[in-house]
């Protein structure tokens, strides 16, 4: 049966007092609501059919027959419609609108036929059918107003077309008191439209309601998927039972690995599988268990890409819990980087003074006393760099720092530590060696400073240091070795630059030819 498009609309309209402004996606779904259930309107034409049935073998009148025709056609277009729409229009337009046009006619049809079948069969002496046809109208207006309160207008215009034709008659009975009927079928139709409305209210609330829940669900699973951190949501067993895509992305997973409730152990590990080997896995699996039972600080997780993670639990009062996962990477690194910018030379990259203080109290605390082995502190000061600095400027000054730098890294052996302690000062500890090595040590700093140095520029500049050297004695505080490491490169300044004292005057020793001899092997 072909679909008219062209019927007016306006039956489709919601009455005023029914809160008319609803969304379009809203208005769209209480016009699709039409076409749901075909089966309780045939079960209602079979029945208006069946009146009409009765009525022609009782009576024996021609409308009774037009009656039972005009329900099987206008049921047959009817279903045409509802599957046309089911079929195609559901599936290619979000507006129902010309459906449920060409659809309303037939639905005010089929209800004027009923009002009319049923007018014949009250108006008539046989009480019988009258009582019979009542009945049935009764019922299919109960479903009417129940079927198709999403469009309140057409419920009560199909309600209208029914009760009216009954109470005219009603009136135009033989059988005596039959206007008795008039009253209560006036507070049938109201009670009706009533219904109609309340219902049509309920339904508009309902699919605002879901409307919006669908809307903050759409808006919490964007969340879940932009948020920069993991996030996973713990039942009461403590099993995974939601999990955002930034969970997988963090274990270098996808998110179809992601398997769902498991225990956050067991889901972790399965999420991250390639971060573990089977060692690393049950370690892990272990850690956090102990870590969620305990709820302790947070758990940091360094992974096998080198990627550091770190989870914290946040507990539900109802049992459950929400676990967030934390790429601290970047943090991490950042961290690490303001520590060692607080304990390091910014230019030449050596420790500074305060590092090399609190690196000298640590050795000094659990150094041992061994016989003829010493710790020492060499304080070193450049000599001649103040003038190359002024001549060639501060960007060769600073190239030469960095040489400087790096040729006490390449001096250094185990168990040595330089550190500048700022301008063109600089220091070496020296753990647990004898004097002579000291010295030989000291001698050759000495000689690799003296080197040229050749800028980038292409000039060279030459400077050299003086070397003061300070023996750590027993209980004896840093800053006084320190000082006294100071006092005796003061001392090598006044001889004459280019050479080392050591603090004591009385081990005083000056370079001979057995400490060159031995400048290899020191």
């Amino acid at each position: 049966m072909a679909v008219n498009l062209s019927v007016s609309e306006s039956i489709l309209t919601t009455p005023s007092g029914l809160g008319a402004a609803v969304s379009p996606a809203i208005r769209a779904r209480l016009l699709s609501a039409l076409f749901d259930n075909r089966w309780p309107l045939v079960m209602s034409i079979v029945a208006s059919a069946f009146v009409a049935v009765a009525a022609y073998m009782r009576l024996h009148q021609p409308w009774a027959t037009v009656w039972l025709f005009a329900d099987v056609w206008l049921l047959l277009g009817r279903l045409s419609i509802i599957h046309a729409y089911l079929t195609h229009g559901r599936k290619g337009a979000s507006n129902p609108g010309p459906w449920a046009a060409a659809y309303a006619p037939l639905c005010v049809a089929t209800s004027l036929m009923l009002g009319l079948g049923t007018m014949g069969c009250v108006s008539t002496a046989d009480t019988t059918l009258a009582a019979l046809a009542i009945m049935v109208a009764s019922g299919i207006l109960g479903g009417i107003a129940s079927r198709n309160a999403a469009v309140p207008r057409l419920a009560i215009a199909q309600i209208c077309v029914v009760s009216i034709p009954i109470g005219i008659g009603a009136l135009l009975s033989p059988t005596d008191g039959s206007w008795i009927l008039m009253p209560p079928l006036a507070l049938y139709i109201g009670a009706m439209t009533s219904i109609v409305r309340r219902h049509y209210r309920g339904l508009v609330a309902l699919m605002i309601a879901e409307q919006n829940h669908a809307e903050l669900a759409a808006r919490f699973d964007a969340a879940l998927t932009h948020m920069p951190h993991g996030l996973c949501t713990l039942d009461r067993a403590g099993k995974v039972v939601i999990a955002n895509s930034r969970t997988a992305q963090l274990f270098g997973a996808n998110v179809e690995m992601l398997q769902l409730n498991l225990p956050l152990p067991e889901f972790i590990a399965h999420a991250g599988f390639a971060q573990f080997d089977d060692a690393l896995r049950q370690q892990f699996i272990e850690r956090c268990s102990a870590w969620l039972h305990e709820k302790r600080r947070p758990l940091a997780l360094e992974l096998r890409n080198g990627r550091q993670l770190e989870l914290r639990r946040n507990p539900v009062p109802d049992g459950s819990a929400v676990v967030i996962i934390e790429d601290v990477t970047e943090r991490r690194q950042s961290e690490a980087k303001v520590l060692y910018l607080a304990r390091h030379d910014s230019l030449t990259g050596l420790a500074n003074r305060r590092e090399l203080r609190e690196r000298l109290e640590r050795i000094l605390l659990k150094a041992r006393a061994v016989s003829g082995m010493r710790t020492a502190v060499l304080y070193l000061d450049l000599d001649g760099f103040k003038q190359a600095n002024d001549r060639h400027g501060h960007t060769a000054g600073d190239e030469v720092l960095e040489t400087v730098a790096a040729r006490l890294r390449q001096t250094l052996r185990h168990g040595e530590f330089a550190a500048r302690l700022g301008g063109d000062e600089f220091a070496v500890i020296v753990e647990q060696a004898t004097l002579h090595s000291i010295v030989a040590i000291a001698q050759h700093v000495i000689r690799e400073i003296a080197k040229p140095y050749v800028l980038a520029t292409g000039g060279t500049i030459s400077i050299g240091t003086s070397i003061g050297i300070a023996l750590a004695e027993a209980h004896e505080p840093v800053d006084d070795l320190i000082r006294r490491a100071d006092e005796a490169m003061y001392s090598a300044k006044n001889a004459g630059k280019g050479t080392y004292r050591i603090s004591r005057e009385e081990s005083r020793l000056q370079p001979d030819a057995d400490y060159d001899a031995n400048v290899g092997a020191a």
